[in-house]
């Protein structure tokens, strides 16, 4: 086994195996948009000089690819089959060629700065001569895809954050951990923070009100209650509530807007959690922080039970 860096991915190889990894500054759910949805395919998707055109892209098991690569009157395509895809968390293709089967693997795992991406090409013989600066390159144009879809984000004034993770327990236990006050008190609040919770009405148009006092001499002056209204509850499956600060603060006033969903994946549940409408007072990316910590916090409660 052989192993390099090109600028910020990191490349293994075996006699008939590529590997490569990289870690991008954004949700897995952003990630996971990238590498599924073909408008999107065909910005980045493509190698160095070429332009590309998705033909077909059914995204599920069994589903059909096809994606061709144009330079000039030169057409290379790539047809071939999802055979396995994990919402947020896996994708498996595979491609007949001559030789025989060529088989890719994309991983999306939660990482320190962001999604953790890892691409390993199967191929029915050695691995061909730059393969690996080519994948390089395309992991490159996806980095540069994401931080431009960031910076748009930022100056349309759009002040929301995404956080994921795949927690090892059913959908349903995951569901009852975010309307069970008690338990609600022990995950929700993030490193640094305790949490009570008010009261909690677990039926839509109810309503919720809990307090964040801070723990350490870091947290104490970020102490506030908040509350909101439950308008849709779907066990297992959806929660959407509304919420807002106690405060005077104009920068830290407004109606923010949050998506549960819960999905089952093989490892358990793949959790998805959309906020809208953040403050001023709040970076999108301090929100996405607390609730990653947060969601930490949750699967560790909610694991121990399995």
């Amino acid at each position: 086994m052989t192993s390099e860096t090109t600028d910020k991915t990191g490349i293994e190889t075996t006699d008939t195996t590529l590997t490569l990894q990289r870690t991008f500054d954004a949700s897995r759910e952003r990630v996971w948009k990238a590498f599924t949805d073909s408008d999107e395919l065909e910005q980045w998707f493509v190698p160095d000089g070429m332009t590309a055109e998705v033909r077909a892209n059914e995204v599920e098991s069994g589903g059909d690819m096809s994606i061709t690569w144009i330079d000039g009157e030169n057409h290379i395509d790539n047809e071939g089959t999802y055979i396995e895809v994990v919402e947020y968390e896996r994708l498996v293709t595979g491609e007949e060629i001559d030789a025989g089967e060529l088989r890719v693997i994309y991983e999306l795992r939660d990482g320190q700065q962001g999604t953790e991406v890892v691409v390993t090409q199967e191929f029915p013989g050695a691995v061909p001569d730059g393969a690996a600066e080519g994948w390089a390159s395309i992991l490159e144009s996806l980095a540069g895809l994401l931080q431009e879809s960031s910076a748009d984000s930022t100056e349309t004034g759009e002040r929301s954050m995404t956080a994921s993770r795949v927690i090892e327990a059913p959908p349903e236990r995951v569901y009852e951990a975010f309307l069970d006050p008690d338990e609600l008190a022990q995950w929700l609040p993030p490193t640094g923070f305790s949490a009570e919770v008010h009261h909690l009405e677990p039926e839509e148009g109810g309503t919720f009100r809990a307090t964040f006092t801070g723990e350490t001499e870091e947290f104490a002056e970020y102490g506030h209650s908040f509350g909101g209204t439950y308008s849709e509850l779907v066990p297992g499956e959806r929660i959407v509530y509304t919420e807002s600060f106690e405060t005077d603060d104009p920068s830290m006033a407004g109606e923010m807007t949050v998506t549960v969903l819960f999905d089952e994946v093989p490892d358990g549940t793949g959790l998805t959690v959309r906020q809208e409408g953040i403050p001023e007072a709040t970076s999108p990316s301090d929100a996405n922080e607390g609730w990653t910590d947060s969601l930490g916090n949750l699967a560790e409660l909610v694991e121990e039970d399995e």
